[in-house]
């Protein structure tokens, strides 16, 4: 038992999911695509809305934001869409409820 615990307490450190580590952030975004803010302004814009993820692992998918916003029109729709940038789970995922009542 104190291998395994051991051997997960490794793989937390090295994953940054252990207590006390700094978050592991994922960042989605299309590789084509330049936001008129960088990165990390984004990101402190989202953490300010109160959505930024909060546990060890979280994602953040910049994939639907409009092409050719300034800076204000940009930071305007991380405020106004950060739920959904900041949990893209829950809205990109499509689930077909039909089929699950067959």
């Amino acid at each position: 038992m104190k291998t395994v615990l051991g051997r997960i307490a490794e793989l937390e450190d090295r994953f940054g999911t252990a207590a006390g580590k700094e978050p592991l952030l994922l960042v989605v975004c299309q590789a084509s695509r330049k936001l008129a803010l960088d990165q990390d302004k984004c990101i402190e814009i989202l953490r300010e809305t109160g959505f930024l993820p909060t546990g060890p692992v979280g994602l953040l998918s910049f994939r639907h934001v409009p092409a050719g916003l300034n800076a204000e029109e940009t930071e305007k729709y991380l405020r106004d869409h950060a739920e959904e940038i900041c949990d893209p789970r829950r809205f990109e995922v499509k689930v077909d409820r039909e089929a699950n009542d067959q």
